[in-house]
């Protein structure tokens, strides 16, 4: 009886057995799949990641070449600063020295030259169209 028993739980061991392989193997080609989109994700991760270090390096690029550019703006604005307040103390320095410059500003200003400072001042970003500060144009094209 006991043979009877182990005979036919052999049997029965054989089928438990194969059935929990075919499991596992059908876990293992699952965790294969899993495996394998993982590596896709990550070689598109890294792909990106590449593109990503290329652009942030463009942009270090482009904003140090817009420091220097600014650098050199702000030279070229004090240095025009400095000539135009050298310039101011010139003709200010010439107006006290000079009887004849005194005179002459000392007079009151003309109407169109008031005028035309006035729109100079109030449209100094240029967007109304004025043509304040822009020469006429000929009458005669050919002249």
């Amino acid at each position: 009886m006991i043979t009877r028993i182990l005979g036919n739980l052999s049997g029965w061991a054989i089928a438990a057995l194969l059935g929990i392989a075919i499991y596992a193997g059908m876990q293992a080609r699952g965790y294969a799949l899993q495996l394998s989109e993982t590596r896709g994700d990550l070689v598109r991760a890294e792909e990106q990641a590449v593109i990503l270090r290329e652009h942030q390096r463009w942009q270090r690029e482009q904003i140090a070449t817009m420091s220097a550019v600014l650098s050199a703006r702000d030279e070229q604005l004090q240095r025009d600063n400095e000539l135009v307040d050298m310039m101011r103390n010139t003709a200010r320095q010439l107006e006290r020295d000079d009887a004849t410059t005194h005179d002459w500003a000392s007079q009151p200003l003309p109407a169109a030259v008031s005028d035309w400072v006035r729109e100079l001042t109030t449209d100094s970003d240029g967007a109304s169209g004025s043509d304040a500060g822009r020469a006429a144009a000929p009458a005669n094209p050919t002249e």
